[in-house]
């Protein structure tokens, strides 16, 4: 830890996933939206969502490996693993919205504005949620992995497959330990900052 190139690997490896998983977050939202809404899109698009999430993660990456660079290849990983999670419950929480506050919504003309803000982001809010905190660690684990398998020049995962090379039991030990506390502490902020939003008026 007090050497500077162990939180150039933790920085490394930290911007890659969280770059997919944000982006996984707002396009699984809006996929899950379009398409909840629409029937036409719903059975274009949703066959895409069964496809991705019953493919092999090593799959994506050794794929992806002969398209993309190796640098590209983590963040685009934990984005396929969040996505259909987000996009799923992001349709779930709109399907399960309470059709009688829609009902009053039209009655009393709240607008399209107000009825998403009041009833919508209200309803689907634990849907999200949920699909942040379980996405959260599919990412993490998703993007290590695809350090592992396409070894980069920095991040957690290039190091872990050094350990692996080299037979050093020690730093495989201490590299998973690294990754177990940043899963945790990663999923510690994340509840809080839900916790804020949910607060928020």
């Amino acid at each position: 830890m007090v050497q500077s190139e162990f939180w150039h690997h933790i920085g490394s490896s930290l911007l890659r996933i969280l770059v997919g998983y944000l982006c996984a977050l707002l396009v699984g939202g809006v996929l899950g939206i379009f398409t909840a809404r629409s029937r036409l899109l719903d059975a274009l698009l949703s066959p895409a969502a069964k496809i991705i999430r019953a493919t092999p993660v090593a799959s994506f990456i050794i794929l992806m490996f002969v398209f993309l660079s190796k640098e590209h290849i983590p963040a685009v990983t934990s984005f396929l693993m969040v996505l259909p999670v987000v996009w799923s419950n992001t349709y779930e929480g709109i399907k399960s919205t309470d059709t009688k506050l829609l009902e009053m919504a039209k009655v009393f003309r709240l607008g399209k504005t107000k009825t998403l803000m009041r009833i919508y982001l209200p309803g689907i809010f634990p849907f999200i949620m949920a699909a942040a905190k379980s996405g959260m660690g599919l990412a993490w684990k998703a993007g290590i992995a695809a350090e592992v398998l396409v070894p980069i020049s920095m991040g957690i995962g290039s190091e872990l497959y050094n350990a692996k090379i080299y037979l050093e039991t020690v730093d495989l030990f201490a590299w998973t330990a690294v990754i177990i506390i940043i899963s945790m502490i990663l999923e510690k902020l994340l509840v809080r900052l839900a916790r804020r939003l949910h607060d928020t008026p």
